[in-house]
C-alpha cells in the first residue's frame, strides 16, 4: 500500500509497504480518508524525538472501518463505521492506566503513522464519529483532545483573565474553550498576521504582537498591572517560557502545553515564585475518557478555518514543505480523493 515514510535522518519519501493485518480480536482495520498535519509533525526532523523514529508519517486521521476482530464487534464497532482516534497506545496495565490517567502511562507507544491507505489500531484507540461529520473535522479529534485535557486541568473560572502565548492550533482551540467557559477577557500573543486574524475572528479580546517593543507593557496594561489568572504557553518559541511567567497574577497558573529541544531549560526567580503563590504545571496528551468526551465538543468549535489548505496524498511532500515554511495551524491531506 502507499505510505509517506519518515526515515531517521528526517527524510520523507513515498514507499510501498505491506498492508497491516488484523492480529488480535481487539484490532480494527481502517481505510484512511483524511489526515491533518501541523507544526507537531515537523518533529520528524528531531533525531531524539520518539516521533522521529523510522516509520509511516502523520498521527491524525479519520476513516472508515473495513475489518475488525470479534472483541471489537462486541464493543459496538462495525464495518462501514466512520471513526477517528489516537495513534498513541496505552498499556492499560500500569498504575496510571488502571486509575484512568492514561496520559501518564509508563509504557505508552505510538502506533505506525497515519499518512497511508490503511491502519490497524486496537479498539481502545478508536472513537466512532457521526456519519454526517466531515472527515476533515473528525480527523481533529486527537489534537482537540490534547487542548481539552489542558483546559480541564486549568479549571478556568467565569470572569478569569486569560493569556495565551501562541496563536497556533492549540492556542486557537483553547481560545474558543475559554470563551465558552465565560472568561472575562482572553489575550493571544502571536507574531504571525494570519494567526492574529484568526484569533480575532474566533473571539480574542486582545491580540498582542510580540514583535512590537512595547508588547510587555501592553500585556501589563491589559491585565490592570496585576497579571492574568491563567497563562498558557502553546507556542514553538522557547524564549517565551520565562517571559510568560512574568504575567501570571498572584495565585495564578502557568501551563506549558508544548515541549522543546532537549537542551532547552528555563528558570525563574525563586523569591518571586514563592511570594506570588504561582503554580507552574503542564499537560501532556489526554486520558481515554477525555478523548471520548472531546467528540461532542467538536461541533461547538470553529475548526474548519484552522485548516489552511488541502492537498491530495500524492502532494503530501509539498504539504510538508509548506507547513515547514509557514507553520499554519493545520494542513489537510485527502488520502482518498
Amino acid at each position: 500500500m502507499r505510505a509517506l515514510w519518515k526515515y531517521e535522518n528526517g527524510i520523507l519519501a513515498f514507499k510501498d509497504i505491506d498492508e497491516p493485518r488484523i492480529r488480535s480480536e481487539q484490532d480494527i482495520k481502517i481505510k484512511v480518508m483524511y489526515c491533518t498535519i501541523g507544526i507537531q509533525d515537523l518533529r520528524v526532523y528531531r533525531k531524539w524525538d520518539f516521533y522521529a523514529k523510522s516509520g509511516v508519517a502523520g498521527y491524525e486521521m479519520s476513516g472508515i472501518i473495513v475489518d475488525l476482530g470479534s472483541e471489537a464487534k462486541k464493543a459496538g464497532f462495525y464495518i462501514g463505521q466512520h471513526v477517528s482516534g489516537t495513534v498513541a497506545r496505552f498499556c492499560g496495565t500500569c498504575v496510571y492506566c488502571v486509575n484512568g490517567e492514561e496520559n501518564n502511562c509508563l509504557e505508552i507507544t505510538p502506533n505506525p503513522g497515519t499518512i497511508c491507505d490503511v491502519v490497524v489500531w486496537n479498539m481502545n484507540q478508536v472513537v466512532a464519529i457521526p456519519d454526517e461529520m466531515p472527515f476533515s473535522i473528525g480527523c481533529l479529534l486527537e489534537p482537540v483532545a490534547v487542548v481539552y485535557q489542558a483546559f480541564s486541568k486549568a479549571n478556568i473560572q467565569r470572569g478569569d483573565d486569560i493569556c495565551i502565548f501562541g496563536g497556533d492550533f492549540n492556542g486557537l482551540v483553547l481560545l474558543q474553550l475559554a470563551k465558552q467557559a465565560g472568561a472575562k477577557s482572553i489575550t493571544v500573543v502571536e507574531p504571525k498576521e494570519g494567526n492574529q486574524k484568526l484569533a480575532r475572528q474566533l473571539g480574542a479580546d486582545f491580540v498582542v504582537d510580540p514583535r512590537e517593543d512595547t508588547y510587555k507593557t501592553e500585556l501589563m496594561k491589559i491585565s490592570d498591572f496585576i497579571g492574568f489568572q491563567s497563562v498558557f504557553l502553546t507556542s514553538s518559541h522557547p524564549e517565551w517560557i520565562s517571559v510568560s511567567t512574568d504575567f501570571v497574577a498572584r495565585g495564578g497558573t502557568m501551563m506549558l502545553m508544548v515541549y522543546y529541544d532537549l537542551d532547552i531549560d528555563f528558570s525563574m526567580n525563586s523569591i518571586k515564585f514563592f511570594l506570588m503563590n504561582i503554580k507552574i504545571t503542564s499537560s501532556f496528551l489526554y486520558t481515554k475518557k477525555k478523548l471520548v468526551e472531546t467528540l461532542p465538543i467538536l461541533g461547538s468549535l470553529h475548526l474548519a478555518p484552522l485548516i489552511h489548505s488541502e492537498y491530495s496524498m500524492k502532494d503530501s511532500l509539498t504539504a510538508f514543505d509548506v507547513e515547514q515554511k509557514s507553520h499554519y495551524p493545520r494542513i489537510g491531506l485527502r488520502i482518498k480523493d
